[in-house]
Order: C-alpha cells, then sequence, then structure tokens
C-alpha cells in the first residue's frame, strides 16, 4: 500500500479548483458576486475569446488593502462567516473562501484594488498558485480583478472547453442572473470589444429583463406580490402568450441569491393550469424575502440549490400569488383536473413466439402495424400477434410475399380527448397518436431531398430576441440550421433575423417551431456524425412544428392525417422511437366481447 502523505498546497490548490472552476463563467459568477457583496453599485466585465484569454471584473465597491489582498488568495479566508453559527445567517452571495486562491492555482491572477479612504491603492498578482505582492498601485477606489490564460497549466481541462460563442453564452447569462437577482446595481458585459448586455441599475426588474428579451416580450409580464408574516415576494410572472419549452427562464432569488427549486416551478405550472400549451412553460422573475435561518443555501456545493425549512408555506404562498395576478389581468386560471384511476383501458394480450419470419412479413403486407407495440406504464405490451398458417388458403402466403404493398386506405371514425384519432383499416381498429402521426409525416416530407431543404424565403424578415445560449448556438450551428431551410443572421448581441423556413412547414406555425428549436440546439449534446446529427435536427423540426396533442382536428383534417401517414416509410414509429399506431384485429375484438 502506498505512504499516505500530505499533498503540497499548490497541487491541493488545484484540486479544489477543479470544484469552482468549470468554465470561464464559473469565474464570471465568483468574481461578480464578490464585487456585489462588496457594496458594488456598477460592475463591468470584460471577456476575450470567450473567457479563455481573459476575464476582467471592475467594480466600485468597497475596495481592499494590500493585506487584504494578500489574506484574500489563501484558502478559506472570507469576510462573510467567522464561525459555525453563522452558516445560519447566510445574507451574502458568497462565503466559503475559495474562489480565488481556486482560481488562481489555474489562472494568471491579478488584483488591484484601493479602498475609498485609501490614498493609493495596491496590486498582486498569483500564477499557479505563486504569490508575488502586494505592491503600491495608483487606482481609482474599487477592484479590478484580471484572469489571463484560464487553465493553462492544465491543458486537459483547457481541452475540454466549448467554441467561444458557447462559452461567452454561459458567461453572459451568468451576469444576466444576477442582474435579475440586484436591479439596483448596473451591470454591463463587453465581448472582443463588443458591448453584449447593459443594465442600468434603477432598481427597475422590467427594465432587465426588456435587455435580456426585448421590449416586446417584457409587455407580457405580470407583477406578483404577496407577504405573510416571515415571507414576502416580489416579482414578475408571464402571461399565457410568453412560453418555453423548458423551465430554464424561470428564475427565482432567495434572498437576493439565484437558485433552482421544483417546488417553486411545480407551485407556478399549477397557478397557470389549463391556460399553458402542452409542453410549455411560463417565464418569470421573482424575488423571496424572508429569515435567513428559514434557508439552508449550502444544499449543493454550487449553491444553487436550497432547501426551505416549510416547504409547504412558501409553495402554497407563491401559488396563489400567481393564481391571483393571472385573474386580476383577466386571464382564466384553471386547475389542470387531476387523471382518476378509472379500468387500464384494453387488457394485454401476451406475447406469443416470433414464428416463421415469412409469416410476419405477409401479414405486415396486410397491416404495417401489425408490430406496433404500446409499452403502458405498468410495462405491458399490446400488439397484434401473426395470424396461424392453417387459416390461410394454399398458395395465399407466396402470392403476397411477390405482390407490391397496396396503397392502404383508412377510414377515421373519430378523435378521442383530442389526442388519438380511431380509424379502421380492413378488420383492424388503430388508435392513432396525432402528435406522433404529425411528427413522421413532417419528418417523411423534409427528408424528401438528399442535399439542403428547400427553402422558402420570408416576405418579412422575423426579429428572434435570444438568450445568451440561444444566440451561441445559434452562431455555432448555422450551417447546420440553413441546411435545413431555415436561414437566421445575427441582429446586434441577443438577437437574430429569420430570412427563411423550410418549405415544408411555410404554411405552419414556424415562428413556434424556430425558438423551440434553438433552444433544445442551446442544450444539445451533439453527435460526431454528419448523419446523426442532420437526422436529431430534422426530427427536431419535425417535432416542434408538428400537430400537438389537445388540438381539436374536424375530419378531412384526421383523414389526410392518416392518409400521409400510411404513405411514409415507417409509419408505426415516430421519430423518436415511440408507438404511433395501437391496433387490434377484429378477432381480438370478438374475443374481448366473447363472441
Amino acid at each position: 500500500m502506498p505512504t499516505i502523505r500530505v499533498l503540497p498546497e499548490n497541487l491541493a490548490n488545484r484540486i479544489a479548483a477543479g470544484e469552482v472552476v468549470e468554465r470561464p463563467a464559473s469565474v464570471v459568477k465568483e468574481l461578480v458576486e464578490n464585487a456585489i457583496d462588496a457594496g458594488a453599485s456598477r460592475v463591468e466585465v470584460e471577456l476575450r475569446e470567450g473567457g479563455r484569454k481573459l476575464i476582467k471584473v471592475v467594480d466600485d465597491g468597497c475596495g481592499m488593502t494590500g493585506e487584504d489582498l494578500l489574506m484574500a488568495v489563501q484558502r478559506f479566508a472570507t469576510s462573510k462567516i467567522a464561525a459555525a453559527d453563522d452558516l445560519h445567517h447566510i445574507l451574502t452571495m458568497g462565503f466559503r473562501g475559495e474562489a480565488l486562491p481556486s482560481i488562481g492555482a489555474v489562472a494568471q491572477l491579478r488584483l488591484t484594488s484601493r479602498p475609498h479612504d485609501a490614498a493609493e491603492g495596491a496590486t498582486l498578482t498569483v500564477e499557479g498558485g505563486s504569490i508575488d505582492g502586494p505592491h503600491p498601485a495608483g487606482c481609482p477606489p474599487g477592484t479590478s480583478i484580471e484572469v489571463s490564460n484560464l487553465f493553462f497549466n492544465t491543458p486537459a481541462r483547457l481541452k475540454f472547453l466549448a467554441t467561444t460563442a458557447t462559452e461567452r453564452g454561459h458567461s453572459l447569462e451568468w451576469v444576466q442572473h444576477l442582474a435579475l437577482s440586484r436591479p439596483d446595481i448596473a451591470f454591463k458585459v463587453v465581448h472582443d470589444g463588443q458591448t453584449l448586455f447593459t443594465s442600468a441599475g434603477k432598481g427597475d426588474l422590467l427594465s432587465v429583463l426588456a435587455a435580456i428579451y426585448g421590449s416586446g416580450a417584457a409587455r407580457e409580464f405580470l407583477p406578483v406580490e404577496a407577504k405573510s408574516e416571515d415571507i414576502r415576494l416580489r416579482g414578475v410572472i408571464s402571461g399565457p402568450k410568453l412560453t418555453r419549452a423548458s423551465r430554464t427562464h424561470q428564475f427565482f432569488f432567495v434572498n437576493h441569491r439565484f437558485v433552482r427549486s421544483r417546488q417553486l416551478s411545480h407551485a407556478l405550472g399549477e397557478a397557470y393550469g389549463l391556460l399553458l400549451p402542452s409542453g410549455k412553460s411560463p417565464l418569470c422573475a421573482v424575488h423571496f424575502q424572508l429569515p435567513p435561518e428559514e434557508v439552508d443555501p449550502n444544499v449543493h456545493p454550487t449553491k444553487i440549490e436550497i432547501r426551505f425549512r416549510n416547504q409547504a408555506r412558501v409553495h402554497q404562498l407563491f401559488g396563489q400569488a400567481c393564481a391571483e395576478a393571472l385573474a386580476a389581468a383577466g386571464f382564466r386560471s384553471l386547475s389542470s383536473p387531476s387523471l382518476q384511476g378509472g379500468g387500464r383501458g384494453w387488457d394485454a394480450v401476451p406475447a406469443g413466439d416470433a414464428g416463421d419470419q415469412r409469416l410476419r412479413a405477409q401479414r405486415l403486407r396486410i397491416n404495417p402495424f401489425a408490430d406496433a407495440i404500446d409499452q403502458r406504464d405498468d410495462g405491458l405490451e399490446v400488439f397484434t400477434p401473426p395470424e396461424p398458417e392453417e387459416h390461410k388458403p394454399p398458395g395465399t402466403q407466396q402470392r403476397l410475399m411477390d405482390e407490391p404493398p397496396p396503397l392502404l386506405q383508412a377510414d377515421v371514425l373519430g378523435q378521442m380527448d383530442n389526442k388519438y384519432i380511431i380509424a379502421r383499416l380492413g378488420r383492424d381498429l388503430l388508435l392513432v397518436d396525432q402528435h406522433r402521426a404529425a411528427e413522421r409525416v413532417l419528418l417523411h416530407a423534409l427528408e424528401q431531398s438528399d442535399g439542403p431543404v428547400a427553402r422558402q424565403l420570408l416576405a418579412v424578415p422575423l426579429t428572434l430576441e435570444l438568450s445568451p445560449q440561444e444566440a451561441a448556438a445559434v452562431e455555432t450551428h448555422a450551417a447546420e440550421l440553413l441546411g435545413l431551410g431555415f436561414e437566421l443572421e445575427p441582429f446586434g448581441p441577443s438577437a437574430a433575423l429569420l430570412r427563411s423556413v423550410p418549405a415544408a412547414l411555410a404554411d405552419k406555425p414556424y415562428e413556434v417551431a424556430i425558438r423551440d428549436l434553438i433552444e433544445d440546439l442551446a442544450n444539445w449534446q451533439m453527435p460526431a456524425s454528419v448523419e446523426k446529427r442532420r437526422q436529431q435536427l430534422l426530427a427536431m423540426v419535425a417535432c416542434h412544428t408538428a400537430i400537438k396533442k389537445g388540438m381539436s382536428l374536424s375530419p378531412p383534417e384526421m383523414q389526410n392525417l392518416v392518409r400521409d401517414l400510411l404513405q411514409t416509410t415507417a409509419p408505426a414509429v415516430c421519430p423518436h422511437g415511440d408507438p404511433i399506431i395501437v391496433s387490434m384485429t377484429g378477432e381480438q375484438l370478438d374475443r374481448r366481447f366473447r363472441r
């Protein structure tokens, strides 16, 4: 067994840096939070090459003396807490005392600072854990911190950084979170000489949201406010017209700290009920003020998750406040109907042996959905077994194998719950998932060309306001989007112009589709294969443009959808691999009715 030893301090700092410094955005977050805690009224962030080459944060806060600078780059040195009991009364953004020494272990760090009442300032440098200084320096009141050549001594970490656009987006996103947490502080972000974001620092939450999402989106927000004995909440929630496909645009701040909370997101969604389209989430920026002892901020290493002492009380207060805000704006707030556990529907038909492959091929010629499987919540499968060979007239099998597949026509009987189309194909009864069917039909139309998808130019380009991550995704995937028919042109630091759409989508809600597609791309784990990338992107486009569940369809619309589905190459399975059709033969129905 190897000898146990204490690690050298510089090596221990580099290991600790892995917990604090994941990417340039981690540095931006830590430094800007320190500036806020220092009482700054103005914070400026400068980035070069997404933060790889330079991250510079300048504030007009209280400043530090030379002795303070030297202490600040020591591990576990902090002005935020002094005793264990202080952990239960934390009101500052940071308190661990690890940020600066961890950054200094994996980058070239320069700190320059001056207290407001001092005649001169001081400067100090840290490179790979080695400290030089402090030395006297002339500088304005406040603090300036420069982080150069991040991960210069850890090339493996440097290699795994994303593109400049992506890293820039992550850093900008964190500054915007902090600007929403403190609208009374003026923020500015500059990247490679271009100003990406500014906020006025006037204390107006809506003006910060307008700087992030645009003035048009900011007008869709509704004020929300509530107060109990020891809890106060105040902020804005979006009207039902302004939604996103995920909850990443829900900003909750507890005592000014940005947090994620499933409980608060659930309360928000419950307040909207049926006002929300299927698969959509509202936006919000809400501040919660409550005694620090009622909150545990030390649940997660990144401090982005917290725990309330009384979760139920906060959930109820917030949900009720949101419902009242929607009602005051004239929207009808409905609770989602609870699903009662009635019968399980059709009983499962046990799966038989796969049988002869020629028999299966024959069955699929007559009905391509004979093997369509419905994987239910209870794990059982519903499918149609092949018909026994002895029931077939002599020669039928070979004749059907030799004949080309017939043009299938199904008779639509109706719609169930605005989700499923009921149809008849020969003696088979079909239940068709309308959203998945529309996905398959659209994907089939988009796949008709081996090259770029045919495009339709828009008479008037559509302006899209984008989050930092979305803007980075558009820049990174511009060529692939153009190949799909979406021509997007950058329009300022946080917007893009949509100039064309796929011709197959010209008469469909392409604005919703492109917004949802860009949101997906911001979180997309891009496969290495070019063909797989194209297939996944086509599937995303089809999914976001397809008819949604909950939509009422006319008889001709249902008939056309089923007809088009039957002409695709894989009508039984959607692009994501889920079943589109559940079928029952006449014989199965007879058995169910004991005939």
